[in-house]
């Protein structure tokens, strides 16, 4: 306790001063405060824990690579993506139908690129043939849309089920949400992230520890169940600090990042216009009234091991 007197004001004030700039802060320390959770089964890297409450969704996990929206995604000359034109192969944006009905999806790429090049002989609508059921490349019936507008003519028209701009038409790259410009991310179609109220236009945070780089978006597409992190690669490109693009389908794999701590803000839906800015700063005002780095901080470090 101090014992002041009245002869000796000027010392007084001096140690008050002293006293409070001195005293442990009273402030308390951000807390994560998502103390719920649930297990989420991935494909590739085994079960995840997942934490929520009525406005969060926080997980850590490896982020890949999607590519639908960029121009440069799919080529119809080059299904498997191996010979310098697309970034991805065919098998992750379409399904062959044989004439039987039956349908072959990508778990079995290489007989569908076979009935792909059938489909594609034939004229696309041959019903005696294989044809095509696009679901990442727009099309008229069977038929696929393809770019006629440089620098990217010949390419397929690749798409997000977020559309960027309505008004352009359904063969039109610009229509759609692009991969190399946009950074959006794709939310796992599980009913466990659906009954959180995760969907499209949702806020998605993610954040690389391994440099610290952070970036803000979108949700721009529904996935599979079993996966979790998987962003554009205008996402990948500024969590891992480069300005290099993938050249192929194998760059493409090996362009994601090892390991992300990921936010969704379900009840943060952004609306039009979709460019880069207005995405990046909407996104990151409401990862900001969330809580921002100090509450995300303190998630990494109760739940992100």
């Amino acid at each position: 306790m101090l014992r002041l007197r009245k002869t000796n004001g000027l010392k007084i004030i001096t140690a008050i001063i002293f006293a409070a700039l001195s005293a442990p802060s009273l402030a308390l320390a951000m807390e994560c405060n998502l103390d719920t959770s649930f297990t989420h089964k991935t494909k590739h890297h085994g079960k995840r824990p997942v934490y929520t409450d009525k406005n969060s969704v926080f997980f850590t996990a490896p982020m890949a690579v999607n590519t639908d929206g960029a121009p440069i995604s799919y080529h119809p000359d080059d299904p498997w993506g191996n010979t310098g034109k697309a970034i991805n192969t065919i098998c992750n944006g379409a399904n062959v139908i044989l004439p039987n009905g039956k349908k072959i999806r990508y778990d079995k790429c290489t007989k569908l690129i076979e009935g792909f090049k059938e489909a594609k002989a034939s004229g696309w609508e041959n019903k005696a043939t294989a044809r095509m059921d696009f679901y990442g490349i727009a099309s008229s019936g069977f038929t696929p849309c393809i770019n006629d507008k440089e620098p990217y003519e010949g390419y397929f028209v690749s798409t997000t089920s977020v559309i960027a701009d309505k008004s352009k038409a359904v063969c039109d790259q610009d229509r759609y949400l692009n991969s190399i410009e946009i950074p959006f991310a794709i939310y796992p179609g599980a009913k466990k992230f659906t009954s959180h109220g995760v969907g499209k236009r949702d806020v998605v945070v993610y954040f690389n520890p391994e440099n610290s780089a952070i970036e803000f978006g979108i949700i721009g597409d529904r996935g599979p169940k079993w996966g979790l992190a998987e962003g554009s690669i205008a996402f990948a490109q500024s969590l891992r600090q480069t300005d290099s693009l993938p050249t192929s389908r194998k760059d493409t794999y090996n362009f994601g990042v090892s390991k992300v701590h990921g936010l969704i803000l379900p009840n943060a839906s952004l609306e039009p216009p979709y460019t880069a800015e207005n995405v990046r700063t909407r996104a990151r005002n409401e990862f900001n009234n969330w809580g921002g780095m100090d509450r995300l901080n303190a998630c990494i470090k109760q739940h992100g091991g």
